[in-house]
């Protein structure tokens, strides 16, 4: 572990998958970084390559620290 690692905390972030205006699915994401915005934008890198080319869409509802 490094240095870094020992002040990453876990972060939970919720996300809605969206098809044509209609919710389709719920899910969260635990995700280990230094503060709330870290972890927002990796979960938002992670979506985006789950989700970025298809007829799918996501919406990140909240993150939360557990």
């Amino acid at each position: 572990m490094g240095l870094l690692g020992l002040f990453n905390k876990e972060y939970t972030i919720q996300y809605q998958v969206i098809e044509q205006d209609e919710i389709v699915d719920t899910d969260r994401l635990i995700i280990k970084a230094g503060d709330h915005t870290a972890a927002r934008k990796k979960a938002d890198t992670m979506l985006r390559k789950q989700f970025g080319r298809t007829q799918y869409q996501y919406k990140i509802e909240w993150v939360q620290r557990f």
